[in-house]
């Protein structure tokens, strides 16, 4: 039994969820949020969505979740190529993805959600280090039609999953669109949508980021 605990407004959950889809496993979803608490805390160490439970062993941080899944679902199609350089390449796309993209753009978002003030120079410092990953995906993806080659990976989860979201989060925070540089990718995003099990993922996340704002704005009133 396979059940995965968070949220699907989560980019990472959302990733290992259509990870879940690639290889055919059958799953449960678990609405979860990030918990300090001591019960949460024993199943996921670090506090945050997503958690993965096999056999009711839990497993926590996304990319090593997801390499685990390969490990522990053999039979099933593989998230990672079996060319050593190829697998290179797709770690590769993750880390551009992961930490030159995703977590400087979401600094800027949780400091508005704290509700301080972003000084221009964060805001450089961000879309900087944003344009160069972009022009360093420009280099290494293929889009063949996948974006490391001719096989889906979990560098697609990755992409497929976060770079939307974080183009619109970008304009949010910048007032302009930090990934305009990436060629190719709306042709390849238009290419993955046309798996009803994939573009049930964005449609679910938009409805929830919908359902949240709304709340956000009552809240407010």
């Amino acid at each position: 039994m396979l059940r995965l605990h968070g949220f699907p407004i989560s980019n990472y959950y959302n990733r290992i969820k259509m990870a879940l889809k690639i290889k055919g496993l059958p799953f449960e979803e678990v609405r979860a949020a990030p918990s300090q608490t001591e019960d949460y805390l024993a199943v996921n160490p670090l506090g945050v969505i997503p958690t993965l439970e096999i056999d009711g062993v839990f497993f926590a941080e996304t990319h090593p979740t997801l390499e685990y899944l390969d490990e522990k679902f053999p039979d099933s199609t593989p998230l990672m190529p079996k060319d050593a350089a190829e697998r290179h390449r797709v770690r590769q796309i993750v880390n551009y993805v992961d930490i030159h993209i995703d977590k400087p753009i979401r600094l800027l978002r949780d400091f508005h959600n704290a509700g301080k003030e972003t000084s221009a120079v964060l805001k450089d410092l961000v879309k900087k280090e944003v344009v160069q990953a972009t022009a360093s995906l420009n280099r290494v993806a293929k889009y063949a039609p996948y974006i490391a080659g001719n096989e889906i990976t979990l560098a697609d989860c990755a992409a497929y999953c976060t770079l939307p979201w974080f183009i619109e989060l970008g304009m949010r925070h910048l007032g302009e669109n930090p990934l305009a540089g990436l060629t190719g990718f709306a042709e390849y995003k238009t290419f993955l949508d046309q798996n009803p099990d994939f573009a049930e993922i964005h449609a679910t996340a938009a409805k929830q980021i919908r359902v949240l704002e709304r709340a956000k704005k009552f809240a407010g009133k």
